[in-house]
């Protein structure tokens, strides 16, 4: 005989279980967002030497082009979260600092490399 306790336990366990997994799937397309690394689609051949020669002169340009940003902490947050594919809460406990300060300097340090790049495709 199923009494009312027992229904509501049911209840209450189904809902449970669904605000879960939609947590757990929101965690994880958040993770996703946040740790695409910058070059997904540029897998480097090692067995040529052309490829190695190739990842060495996109290596000293991205560096270049981060020395572009005027902070260090920028810099960094660029380095570990884009190019690295850090997620920014790995990267917010790493600096002692916030998530979302995470989030600001990366947006801030994306911009001003919009910029140069802008720039430097008029010239």
């Amino acid at each position: 005989m199923i009494t009312y306790d027992d229904e509501l336990v049911e209840t209450c366990r189904k809902l449970l279980k669904r605000s879960a997994w939609r947590i757990q799937y929101k965690t994880r397309i958040q993770l996703i967002r946040e740790s695409s690394p910058l070059y997904d689609n540029q897998l480097y051949d090692s067995s040529s030497d052309s490829s190695f020669e190739t990842m060495v002169i996109s290596e000293l340009f991205v560096d270049e082009l981060l020395e572009t940003i005027p902070w260090e902490k920028c810099r960094y947050i660029i380095k570990k979260t884009v190019i690295e594919g850090m997620a920014e809460h790995e990267v917010a406990r790493e600096l002692h600092m916030t998530q979302q300060g995470v989030s600001k300097w990366k947006r801030k340090g994306l911009e001003i490399l919009k910029e140069y790049l802008i720039i430097s495709s008029k010239q």
